[in-house]
């Protein structure tokens, strides 16, 4: 198969890629490149990082890239071989349109997924632009049926970093997901959900922010328990996995351990993987440990109480008992 070229006047083919450049890159004031300097210092402080003792995360990547501010990353995405003629163009005439971003490339032979296409983002710290391009993407170009969308830092490229020969994820941002079908906001994968408002992972508001009054969990199966628990006492809220009724369950004990209840059925199905998720990520990090605690708001009818939650992340520090509290509103 002969490699895929674009005739189009704003497209050349080098390195085996078609590119494609906005006509008005050199004149639009978000167009930049990321130095050879800053590239070639981030990867002298990469490589030092990588022969220490450092437990190596993805955060480490954004924190570098920031530092030495190497800051160019892209959408990915791919179209299959046998719509390349016809989805390409799409993408194209976006770019050249300004619809998009400045630059985007499409490899000129396809892998078993189909042509990878990279849309361009100069300045991944501005999230309103990488947010502008993804819903563009969907809303403008269409080309969501082919591909999940997942942004990429050139610095991880730069880095030798891909899913086949590493560990470490690759991607930093997501969108989209059948929890945001209308690509709403933007997932900072090395971050944590806090369901609350602020939250660093989602842009520009929580995508698990619950409306209001939904922050107020039932806990039930309060007349099998052992403990009860008065208005306004403190509580701790446990993943139970190896509950046999329910691998969700989140079970609520008293200060003195003893169970009370259960979170309700329903909500422990988005609240226990939404702790699963932020301990792993602590964890990940090695810098702090998470509590989730609750007070009590109601008083209890014998079968049922509200509780309403807070996630507290603790350091791990020596000699630091800093507590940095989330609260859901």
């Amino acid at each position: 198969v002969p490699p895929f070229k674009d005739s189009h006047e704003q497209a050349w083919s080098s390195g085996g890629w078609v590119w494609v450049k906005n006509p008005q890159y050199a004149n639009d004031s978000k167009s930049r490149v990321d130095s050879k300097d800053d590239v070639a210092r981030m990867s002298t402080e990469w490589n030092s990082l990588k022969k220490s003792n450092v437990k190596i995360t993805h955060r480490h990547l954004i924190d570098l890239a920031t530092k030495h501010n190497v800051l160019h990353g892209k959408w990915l995405l791919n179209i299959k071989a046998d719509c390349v003629q016809t989805d390409w163009p799409k993408v194209r005439n976006a770019i050249v349109g300004g619809k998009l971003g400045l630059v985007a490339k499409i490899s000129d032979a396809p892998d078993k997924r189909g042509h990878v296409v990279c849309i361009y983002c100069p300045n991944f710290l501005d999230k309103d632009e990488v947010l502008r391009i993804r819903k563009a993407i969907r809303n403008d170009v269409g080309l969501e049926r082919n591909s999940i969308l997942r942004f990429k830092l050139d610095a991880v490229t730069n880095a030798n970093i891909y899913a086949y020969n590493s560990a470490l994820r690759t991607t930093s941002y997501d969108c989209g997901g059948k929890d945001d079908e209308e690509c709403s906001t933007l997932i900072s994968h090395w971050e944590q959900c806090t369901m609350s408002e602020g939250c660093k992972r989602c842009y520009p508001c929580c995508l698990g922010r619950k409306p209001k009054n939904e922050d107020m969990f039932s806990i039930t199966g309060m007349k099998y328990a052992k403990a009860t628990a008065a208005q306004g006492e403190k509580v701790t809220l446990l993943r139970e996995p190896e509950n046999k009724h329910d691998p969700n369950a989140v079970k609520v004990v008293n200060s003195s351990g003893q169970l009370i209840g259960h979170i309700a059925k329903d909500k422990a199905a988005i609240l226990s993987p939404k702790i699963k998720e932020m301990q792993e990520d602590l964890q990940s990090q090695n810098l702090k440990k998470l509590v989730v605690e609750g007070t009590i708001i109601s008083v209890s009818d014998g079968y049922q109480q509200s509780v309403k939650v807070e996630f507290k992340e603790i350091s791990n520090e020596a000699n630091d008992t800093k507590v940095e509290v989330i609260v859901l509103e």
